[in-house]
């Protein structure tokens, strides 16, 4: 009898039994994907890397992905009614201090400690919480909302157009708005649109 090779993980590179559905290691779909379906893949917001479905963080650049209970209650893409269609997100980017951006696409995203430049001082970084600010995208508008451990809040704030907007709900980005987090003007991000919002 015949032996069936092992199932490789497109995701971590963990070898699987046959006809295991789901990686053991990291829990990734092991089914084949559709090249043209972009529900499958998830595209990371700071390298623009692809990465699996079942990704809880980018592993060419180590971004953590937003998955948060208020994304499941339709903060993220604009839900619809199964066979209906729906517009795309206008794309849209954050500019980072050194000049890095990070796409937005309609997704959730954090904005957090790693994806400021490792040269500014580290006790400057360790003012950002791990997930510092949420940004969304809902009924034709970005939000912004400051975050924090299990959405609680940062533990140093954050600061919208120089207004704080620790433990408040999500506001509404315009293009051009700036993002201080920690009251440090040295992490100021830039929030800017790449297509006009509809």
């Amino acid at each position: 009898m015949a032996k069936r090779p092992k199932v490789l993980c497109r995701t971590c590179g963990t070898e699987n039994l046959p006809g295991e559905v789901l990686c053991q290691r990291c829990g990734s779909s092991l089914s084949p994907i559709e090249a043209d379906n972009r529900e499958y893949t998830i595209i990371c917001p700071r390298c623009q890397n692809t990465n699996n479905a079942g990704s809880f963080f980018c592993y060419t650049c180590g971004k953590y992905f937003a998955d948060v209970e208020e994304t499941k209650k339709g903060w993220g893409p604009t839900r619809r009614k199964r066979g209906a269609m729906s517009a795309p997100a206008p794309k849209a980017k954050v500019i980072m201090p050194g000049g890095a951006e990070i796409i937005l696409n309609g997704t959730p995203v954090f904005i957090e400690r790693s994806d400021f430049d490792s040269t500014l001082p580290h006790d400057l970084l360790m003012n950002i919480s791990r997930q510092h600010v949420l940004i969304t995208y809902s009924k034709n508008k970005y939000y912004v909302q400051d975050y924090g451990r299990d959405g609680k809040g940062s533990t140093n704030h954050t600061r919208l157009n120089g207004t704080d907007i620790y433990k408040k709900k999500r506001k509404a980005l315009k293009d051009g708005d700036k993002i201080e987090l920690a009251g440090q003007p040295e992490l100021t991000v830039t929030f800017k649109m790449l297509q006009e919002l509809k």
